[in-house]
């Protein structure tokens, strides 16, 4: 699956989250945000130290070392883009931010009910 259809599933799902059309039981939405920040913070921390992988060194003096070592270097930032891993740890990390969202709203409906039972049970005691 591309990473644009990633966004638009969880658009999709997120949206029907929202509708109150998709429910995650509390224990499992909570774990799952767990998982999802550990895994944003994993991605975030690569991305700060992207720019050393962009500069390769030590493949000779010959124009075809150097070339190479441009090749490398692009393969973790090219500001074109295109396939390098910058953009996609931003990409990635974009879909997990819409899982997030998607779990935060089961979190929320879950805290909103509670309130309002517990509002509920107030009034009859």
């Amino acid at each position: 699956m591309s990473i644009e259809d990633s966004i638009t599933q969880w658009q999709f799902l997120s949206d029907q989250a929202k509708a109150g059309q998709l429910y995650l039981e509390e224990s499992v939405a909570v774990g799952c945000r767990t998982a999802i920040e550990a895994q944003i913070g994993v991605y975030q921390e690569c991305l700060q130290g992207i720019g050393q992988m962009a500069r390769v060194s030590g493949l000779g003096e010959f124009a075809c070392g150097q070339e190479l070592a441009r090749l490398l270097g692009l393969k973790a930032v090219d500001s074109t883009g295109d396939g390098d891993l910058a953009t996609s740890l931003r990409d990635h990390i974009q879909v997990l931010k819409l899982m997030a969202d998607t779990i935060q709203v089961s979190l929320d409906r879950v805290q909103e009910q509670d309130s309002s039972n517990s509002q509920d049970y107030d009034q009859v005691g």
